[in-house]
């Protein structure tokens, strides 16, 4: 493989005065080509961005210029960083740049993925007229909802702290000569156990290192509305006409938003969902490892996500032949094998109700919750434990916080405990294949003015342990001891519950550290320390259906 010509630092002036740097990857043959372009905040000198998420070396020897950008603020640009807000802007002004380059032939695509998906789905709402092709991936559209967790529901401070420390805060100090920047490694070392102190808004290494951070504004709800405007475009993505290949993962921290942002999405656009977490795609999910995840991909066999992209601009930068034919590209947990259709969620599915039941002691997985395909005439209930002086951990599923991985464990030890509670099916006598989003529709009480539940759906294994499938935190505000009624989407997923195996739906009233803790006062974790043990209460049977609804796939 030939190497590429690199260019440090190039130099990209914004109309207000502001310059942002770049490296510059480009074939060694004279000419002019399209340009594929990255803008991301976690410095473009890093190896991850050069030849590990994609491989730059094979984009160049496709015939393309490759330029890794850092934002505003970040790295080698000027200016000040504050999230999301300049990314439209900028992003616009990048792109125009970049097709100005005298070895650009004029047009230009947009990848990359998380924060720097959303820059590219920021730009293309801004209608840069030199963008043709964007390449989201594992982002989101809305990051005050999605990822910032404003508004009244659950807060992913495990989410927060993590990014903000161990990604954002010793660069910000860096740039500013500040000493403590020598002190940030330190608090990364022990971030598992900083990530457990409370209250959030009071959180010791941020208030040590950076106190005026947005760390802050984000905790204390106080992002100015302007700030928050220019933060969300998804409601401008339904006027967007640009072409999109968006790319999720099953144990992705942002599969949500990622699909709502796809969903919303105006322009031709294509979907490939695989058995990936935000940390990796290689096919292993935590205890879990999925063949045909890593190469020869989808049905296709697309050699691995760096040809996906190559195949994806070369159509619509190069004018080349589309070789892929359907928009929507899902790999089927269980049955190692991806599947092709024409759209998203696929359709028709038949959808199969599981109803919660117990005589009342269904407190952890030697109680006597049981998951049912008919509904019980007689109301019934249980107590569900919340104290927060010991919550229910997080462990696996779409997580992104030090300390925790992504992907599928075994939850016999959560299962175990008596704040949890859980409702197992009869053994399958034939294969249950799921395809599309699940939904809860829970019944429930609360002694304080917040009502929190943690549903989570695992598969039971003849041997006993059971493995995440998909999982959701809701908060609603309610009236003291009144009963309502909870609707929830769960999660998306593509997953085969095999034959001999069980389905089992677990409830708790809390997900720590990677969501903020309800004290059962009217206050969280995120801006209060002192709380009490209380219980909230789950109805189910007669009145009070409580129950999962499952997507069952006619495909298989």
């Amino acid at each position: 493989m030939n190497e590429p010509l690199i260019e440090k630092n190039v130099e990209c002036q914004l109309t207000d005065g502001t310059v942002l740097r770049a490296d510059v990857y480009r074939p060694k043959k004279d000419g002019v080509y399209p340009v594929l372009l990255i803008r991301l905040p976690y410095d473009k000198e890093t190896p991850r961005y050069y030849d590990e998420y994609l491989h730059v070396p094979r984009m160049v020897e496709a015939g393309y210029v490759v330029i890794l950008q850092d934002v505003r603020g970040r790295f080698a640009s000027d200016g000040e960083f504050y999230p999301f807000i300049h990314e439209a802007d900028d992003g616009y002004e990048s792109v125009e740049w970049a097709a100005s380059l005298p070895y650009s032939n004029g047009k230009v695509g947009l990848f990359g993925m998380s924060y720097h998906g959303f820059t590219q789905l920021a730009a293309a709402a801004a209608f840069p007229p030199s963008l043709k092709a964007v390449a989201p991936v594992m982002t989101m559209a809305d990051p005050w909802a999605d990822m910032l967790s404003g508004g009244s529901g659950p807060s992913s401070v495990g989410n927060i702290k993590t990014w903000t420390l161990a990604s954002m805060v010793q660069d910000e100090l860096q740039r500013n000569n500040d000493p403590k920047a020598e002190q940030v490694n330190q608090y990364i070392e022990q971030l598992p156990e900083w990530l457990h102190e409370t209250p959030s808004n009071e959180w010791t290494p941020m208030k040590d290192l950076r106190p005026n951070s947005y760390f802050f504004d984000v905790i204390n709800e106080r992002v100015p509305a302007s700030f928050r405007e220019k933060m969300n475009v998804i409601d401008k993505l339904k006027d967007v006409s640009i072409p999109a290949l968006f790319i999720g993962g099953w144990f992705d921290s942002l599969l949500k938003p990622t699909l709502k942002a796809y969903q919303a999405y105006g322009g031709e656009k294509m979907l490939w969902i695989g058995p990936w977490t935000h940390e990796e795609m290689t096919g292993r999910a935590g205890g879990k490892y999925f063949d045909n995840a890593q190469v020869e991909i989808g049905k296709d066999n697309i050699k691995d996500p760096t040809e996906l992209h190559i195949l994806w601009f070369n159509h619509w930068l190069k004018g080349k032949p589309h070789t892929i034919e359907k928009p929507v590209h899902l790999y089927l947990m269980g049955q190692k094998r991806w599947e092709n259709y024409d759209r998203w969620p696929p359709s028709p599915v038949e959808e199969k109700t599981y109803y919660l039941h117990s005589k009342g002691a269904a407190n952890s997985r030697s109680g006597d919750g049981a998951l049912t395909t008919s509904l019980s005439g007689n109301q019934a209930t249980d107590s569900l434990r919340l104290d927060p002086a010991n919550p229910v951990p997080t462990h696996g599923g779409g997580v992104l916080i030090a300390g925790h991985e992504s992907g599928m464990f075994d939850q016999g030890d959560i299962q175990d405990r008596d704040d949890i509670l859980v409702y197992t099916s009869e053994t399958l006598t034939h294969d249950i294949d799921i395809l599309g989003t699940i939904h809860a529709e829970i019944w429930a009480a609360s002694p304080s003015p917040l009502l929190d539940l943690f549903v989570r759906i695992s598969d039971v294994e003849p041997n006993g342990k059971a493995y995440n499938i998909v999982d959701s935190f809701h908060r609603e505000s309610v009236k003291e001891n009144e009963k309502v009624r909870v609707k929830m989407d769960v999660n998306h997923t593509a997953y085969r519950f095999q034959t001999g195996h069980k389905i089992r739906v677990e409830i708790a009233a809390s997900n720590a550290p990677m969501f903020d803790v309800n004290l059962n006062n009217g206050k969280t974790t995120k801006t209060a320390s002192h709380g009490k043990a209380a219980y909230e209460t789950i109805y189910h049977g007669g009145s009070c259906p409580s129950h999962i609804v499952l997507p069952i796939s006619p495909y298989a």
